[in-house]
């Protein structure tokens, strides 16, 4: 399989799957206005097919970090940044989140489809006869990979409640009942290894592997998380990422940023960039007068309407493997945050790491990219009340459609 470290993300209408031709235009051969199912059951289709799922994969990506960032402490809501209109990034933002909040139904649709749509792909590669193994191939690859992901995502960002964890799978004849988190994550790495089975490429692999790295390292498994991270993505290599047009904005840019500010970034990174000028390599900040004559900081990551959004990093995996070496696995933990800020201009530590330390390098490294909603919580370090949503609520709309969610 060609290597890939950024999709090649097409603007494609939805891809619409199972649905009948019932509207005005069913008189049409072809139809013009979607994509009927039994035109993709063929070899030919099945790039576009592929190219339907990495693009729902963006569009979920992007919204879901945005939101996380902002019931994290890595951002907050404010009335008096300009154009920061949305009640429900503010109670977002307070982590006083309604089962109909549509800031969240958003990116849950989203991940719904994603979840489907990957999962649908495998399926529809099974009932084609193909004459290209290495498409079919790359298909069964990238549904089993998205598959994962989409999983992954349900159980790091959604819940139950306001602190269990997990998702729902469900297909429209059958609802599905609640998975806790464990399960999630457990679904989540049968599909990773399912989608190693159909690709030789060295750094999908690593890939793969840094992705497991990381859902055992927010499970607290450092052995194992370790072991998957020292096979994970290296010194060198490209972050994966999701990519983004002008047609399908960076929501970043779009809701966080020099397109639109409705969220605005904590003061501390301000600070982190007054204690050092170098850290400004690696924490982008721009500003926006606010009608109250503050002046407030935005994130300068995405300043574009296409502008790339991690989703795992080299220097990632590095902080991963720090943060196990600092929980009693063999390894220098000095070395590896050392790399990650070397990568940025920024001069070694000056005094051995801790776990304080750790903290700090992933809160830098890791800004706006929806991962401190997650270390927050697992090291106990919610910057809210305990009553307050840990998580993001699945949906009102999949409660009262689905009869196994309470």
């Amino acid at each position: 399989m060609k290597k890939r470290s950024l999709f090649f993300i097409l603007i494609l209408s939805l891809l619409i799957v199972g649905i009948s031709c019932q509207d005005y235009s069913t008189s049409i051969d072809p139809l013009i206005d979607r994509v009927e199912d039994d035109r993709l059951a063929d070899e030919s289709q099945i790039q576009f097919v592929i190219n339907g799922v990495m693009t729902r994969f963006a569009t979920t990506h992007d919204q879901l970090m945005v939101i996380a960032c902002l019931l994290s402490d890595g951002m907050f809501f404010d009335v008096n940044v300009p154009n920061a209109t949305y009640p429900t990034f503010s109670d977002i933002d307070l982590g006083l989140i309604t089962l109909d909040n549509n800031s969240v139904d958003g990116p849950f649709n989203n991940l719904g489809e994603l979840r489907f749509f990957a999962d649908d792909m495998i399926r529809r590669v099974g009932e084609i006869d193909f004459g290209n193994a290495a498409l079919r191939d790359e298909a069964l690859f990238w549904g089993n990979f998205f598959g994962g992901v989409a999983r992954y995502l349900y159980a790091t960002y959604f819940g139950l409640n306001e602190n269990e964890g997990g998702g729902v799978i469900s297909t429209p004849e059958e609802p599905g009942s609640f998975i806790p988190s464990a399960d999630m994550y457990d679904l989540a790495i049968g599909k990773f290894q399912a989608a190693l089975t159909y690709t030789d490429d060295a750094y999908l692999t690593r890939v793969i592997n840094s992705l497991i790295a990381r859902i055992y390292l927010f499970e607290g498994d450092y052995l194992t998380a370790a072991t998957f991270a020292a096979n994970g993505l290296v010194q060198g290599d490209a972050s994966f990422q999701s990519l983004h047009s002008v047609q399908s904005d960076n929501f970043f840019w779009q809701q966080a940023g020099a397109g639109r500010t409705q969220c605005v970034v904590d003061w501390r990174f301000q600070d982190y960039i007054d204690a050092d000028p170098n850290e400004a390599n690696r924490i982008p900040i721009d500003h926006i007068m606010g009608n109250n004559a503050v002046l407030y900081d935005r994130q300068g990551k995405y300043m574009t309407p296409s502008a790339p959004i991690n989703f795992i990093s080299w220097q990632e995996i590095s902080l991963m493997l720090a943060e196990c070496y600092l929980n009693g696995v063999a390894g220098d933990a000095d070395a590896a945050i050392n790399a990650v800020r070397a990568s940025w201009g920024i001069d070694p530590l000056a005094a051995p790491a801790d776990l304080a330390t750790l903290k700090v390098e992933r809160d830098k490294e890791l800004c706006w990219t929806g991962i401190r909603m997650v270390d927050q919580r697992r090291w106990g370090d919610w910057h809210l009340a305990a009553d307050t949503w840990h998580y993001f609520p699945i949906t009102e709309r999949e409660r009262n459609i689905n009869p196994n969610i309470d």
